[in-house]
């Protein structure tokens, strides 16, 4: 499949050395192993609970991943989500972080709710695709001058089709994603070959982390 074309903007550093791509083909990992966030984190960002991280686009709460989002000790974590009914399911959840606030916003108002360096590390689970990919760039584009070590992704790896889900027109799809275009951006990826079993067919996922701080 070929690659959309990707316009890069001016990135906070720069046009960045494309990012490495690890792929991890289908029978070699668990689903456990492709979710696993806590470590992956860590590993790139350091000790988690000394960040400020900020959770765009949250959901529920409910997936593997989002748990263990929760589950961290972050010294601060914000969660934004622009679907009241999953924010008070959110609500209803527990977390770890020293401070957690949760606030109804549509992710690309946060620049004008919270200021630049404010949050150490922005996540985005499942977000990308629910954007045009115009959008999406100007997004990532946007969270390098606003989060102060860098950002994390995970999403589905060529075009998923989803309409809206649980009355939620923000869950639609409106852009596909390949590996190579984060490593574009400058983003480490690692590709999980048919992560999501459920589907028909099973569709590939993707972590795409890039650090600057």
């Amino acid at each position: 499949m070929k690659s959309p074309r990707i316009t890069l903007a001016r990135l906070r550093l720069g046009r960045p050395a494309p990012g490495g791509v690890k792929l991890h083909p289908k029978g070699s990992f668990t689903f456990e192993q492709g979710a696993e966030a806590t470590e992956r984190l860590s590993a790139v960002f350091g000790e988690l609970s000394e960040l400020a991280c900020i959770d765009l686009g949250c959901g529920a709460g409910e997936t593997v991943i989002a748990k263990q989002i929760l589950n961290v000790p972050w010294r601060r974590l914000q969660s934004v989500d622009a679907f009241e009914p999953y924010l008070n399911k959110l609500r209803q959840q527990s977390a770890r972080a020293r401070q957690h606030a949760i606030t109804e916003l549509r992710v690309e108002q946060v620049f004008e709710h919270f200021g630049p360096g404010e949050f150490d590390v922005a996540i985005l689970i499942d977000v990308l695709e629910h954007f045009t990919r115009r959008e999406a760039i100007a997004l990532l584009v946007r969270l390098e001058r606003f989060a102060g070590r860098g950002v994390a992704v995970f999403s589905p790896v060529g075009r998923v089709e989803q309409d809206d889900l649980d009355g939620n027109a923000f869950q639609c799809h409106r852009s596909f994603w390949l590996p190579e275009d984060w490593a574009r951006l400058g983003y480490d990826v690692e590709v999980y070959e048919a992560f999501h079993g459920h589907l028909d067919p099973p569709a590939t996922a993707a972590w795409a982390i890039k650090r600057w701080g």
